[in-house]
């Protein structure tokens, strides 16, 4: 199970205004509470209104490698960004980039990035066309894009597909149809890794990190491999630890027991 701190990213207000300021002590005190509260990858996100998106995401990455050894996920689908933060980027292998969908002009564009890199990327199963709201309509967008993938002689295990998480606000079966198309992915696509950004499906409901650590665990038993989180949330952060050991990914439950220790199940 992976966890990605999704904390820096500039449409939250006060990020965008320490990102414009190039706010050195807030980002990186940012990236340490991320880092410290069990997030095994950052997601780096430089769009703010106002901002220099290319610079803006270099400087960041830069700034965060200067004081810790922590993968970044890279937050953009504009291949100019991208390509200048690679330049400075310390270990592109262990980085991912965060999107590509369907749309095959934006896989032309960013897949070559993906291959000379060798990196991982995210896949949203939607396309230019908008957002299925159906599981085979997903799975066969998933599929389009996987089959490009292999066009760029990129190996399957550096996807992660999204199945696409929304509010059950809006759609109350919105939950199960990320479900099922997430069992569905695994039956499909061999080799191929999933990944979600969790708290949309609570967003306009209450007490909604009630909703995120539970729907954490239900993705958990149906084998999803990546969560973009708030680390910072402490129950759920428990949740994830004690979900990763009644899964069997948590050996003789070491990890468990440690976060027991340091008072991180409280």
């Amino acid at each position: 199970m992976l966890l990605i701190g999704e904390s820096i990213n500039g449409t939250i207000p006060e990020v965008g205004a320490a990102i414009l300021a190039h706010d050195e002590r807030y980002l990186l005190e940012l990236a340490k509470v991320q880092i410290d509260s069990g997030a095994n990858m950052l997601d780096i996100n430089a769009g703010v209104a106002g901002g220099n998106e290319e610079e803006n995401l270099s400087w960041i990455v830069e700034l965060i490698q200067s004081q810790y050894r922590v993968p970044l996920m890279l937050d953009s689908d504009d291949p100019a960004v991208l390509k200048k933060a690679f330049t400075v980027l310390r270990d592109p292998e262990k980085a991912i980039i965060n999107s590509v969908n369907g749309d095959e002009y934006k896989l032309n564009v960013i897949l070559p990035l993906v291959a000379e890199n060798k990196c991982s990327v995210v896949a949203l199963c939607l396309n230019e066309k908008g957002i299925p709201h159906d599981v085979p309509g997903r799975i066969a967008i998933g599929n389009m894009i996987v089959n490009k993938v292999k066009e760029y002689e990129i190996p399957v295990e550096k996807i992660y597909l999204d199945p696409l998480v929304f509010s059950m606000s809006t759609a109350y079966t919105a939950a199960m149809t990320t479900i099922n198309t997430l069992l569905k992915i695994k039956e499909t696509f061999s080799g191929i890794k999933t990944v979600c950004g969790l708290s949309n499906v609570s967003h306009g409901l209450p007490v909604r990190k009630l909703i995120n650590r539970t729907f954490l665990i239900m993705n958990l038993v149906c084998g999803m491999d990546a969560f973009i989180v708030d680390v910072r949330d402490r129950e759920l952060m428990a949740s994830a630890i004690a979900g990763k050991a009644l899964v069997g990914q948590d050996e003789r439950c070491k990890e468990y027991i440690t976060a027991f220790r340091k008072g991180k199940l409280k």
